[in-house]
This record gives structure tokens, C-alpha cells and sequence, in this order.
């Protein structure tokens, strides 16, 4: 499925994010500028410092936690591929300014496997 992102009205380090096509109103996971984004690269074999970029880790963190935990994979030839590091370059480190009151980690689990089904293999 392929990677949506909202960039959203006065919040310029805030991106909603989803892999099922689900409207901005139903979004609940953003991406985490406060962790760095991971490389997969390929020089013989995989690895994250030389060679040409296959994929990345890229850090989400929904909105009722202080602090994410979990990863997406975006694979070269998907959508945002190019668009990704380019807004890491830009935004990392930033405050994030979205967010909802806390939310049961359970439930949390639950919206990361409806917005990100092929990443919970």
C-alpha cells in the first residue's frame, strides 16, 4: 500500500501520516522528527552507512504519546521516497505541536496495525 502524508495548516513540523488511504481526520500517527531516520543500503551486502539507499526506517509517533516507538519501511520507487529525507533535512529535531491526550498502548497498537498493516509482519 502506498505512503500518504498530510502536511498540516499552521503546524509546519507536523506530517499525518498513513498506508490505507484513510482521510486527515482519521490520521492519528505523525512523523517523529525527534529520532533520526534509518537508511537500508546496499554495497554487497545491506547495511546503513555506504552504498545506494533501498529503503528506510522512517520513526511515527502517534498523537497520545510523549515519545514514539515505532518504525515505518518506505521502500525506493514508492511514493515520498525522495520526499522523506528531504523533510528529515529540514525538520529534524523540531517540536511537535499536534498532540491529543494519552492514549492506552493497547489502542495504540490497534491504530498502527489499521494505518500500517504491512509493516506489522
Amino acid at each position: 500500500m502506498a505512503l500518504t502524508l498530510y502536511g498540516l495548516h499552521n503546524r509546519p513540523h507536523d506530517f499525518a501520516l498513513t498506508k490505507i488511504n484513510a482521510p486527515l481526520n482519521e490520521c492519528v500517527f505523525l512523523l517523529d522528527f525527534a529520532r533520526p531516520l534509518e537508511r537500508v543500503r546496499w554495497l554487497g551486502v545491506t547495511n546503513q552507512w555506504l552504498g545506494i539507499t533501498l529503503g528506510m526506517l522512517v520513526p511515527v509517533v502517534h498523537q497520545g504519546q510523549e515519545n514514539g516507538e515505532y518504525v515505518i519501511s518506505i521502500h525506493r520507487g514508492q511514493p515520498y521516497f525522495s520526499d522523506i529525507p528531504k523533510l528529515w533535512h529540514e525538520h529534524y529535531r523540531a517540536p511537535r505541536t499536534t498532540k491529543s491526550a494519552p492514549v492506552d498502548a493497547l489502542e495504540i497498537v490497534a491504530d498502527f496495525g489499521r494505518h500500517f498493516p504491512v509493516d506489522c509482519k
